[in-house]
């Protein structure tokens, strides 16, 4: 995945601290701490989605380009050593031979 887990540990906490420093002003500090501690959880769970949707999505961009340059590099190969080759050849007898003809 992109990065690791210390962003969503620092993401987490951060919302943990903002949290309980704005819940404390109105509430108890025993509803604070369980407010707190369930955005922490949320935080938490929010970082590790956003992480795990950047990967996937940077990962199967790299796929498509990867695989793409593998179908056309077959592509190549498969005209270079079976279809022009053998044509190529007969071409150049034919012409050769329409030369020499005149």
């Amino acid at each position: 995945m992109a990065g690791n887990l210390l962003w969503n540990l620092s993401f987490a906490v951060f919302g943990f601290c903002l949290s309980l420093i704005l819940s404390l002003q109105n509430n108890s500090l025993d509803t604070s701490m369980i407010r707190a501690a369930s955005v922490f959880i949320f935080m938490y769970v929010l970082a590790f989605s956003f992480r795990w949707a950047f990967h996937y999505i940077n990962r199967t961009n790299h796929q498509k380009v990867d695989h793409n340059t593998e179908k056309t590099s077959k592509v190549e190969k498969d005209r270079n050593f079976t279809r022009e080759e053998p044509v190529a050849k007969q071409a150049s007898e034919t012409i050769r031979q329409l030369l020499n003809e005149d």
